[in-house]
């Protein structure tokens, strides 16, 4: 399989789709704390996110 099958399958996959859920709740429920391991989580949540962004985009727009 190459990168884009392996990606267009994470867009459909239920744990990722928790995962990406649980990141997107970390982001909004502390976006005014402090910390340097609140920061670290923060980009951990965002780099979910944006990966979830590029399986989406495999998924839809490249056949």
């Amino acid at each position: 399989m190459m990168l884009p099958d392996l990606y267009s399958k994470l867009a459909i996959a239920p744990l990722y789709i928790l995962v990406l859920i649980m990141a997107i709740l970390y982001l909004l429920l502390n976006y005014k704390e402090k910390g340097f391991f609140v920061f670290m989580f923060k980009i951990y949540a965002v780099f979910i996110i944006v990966n979830y962004v590029i399986a989406l985009y495999f998924r839809f727009l490249v056949k």
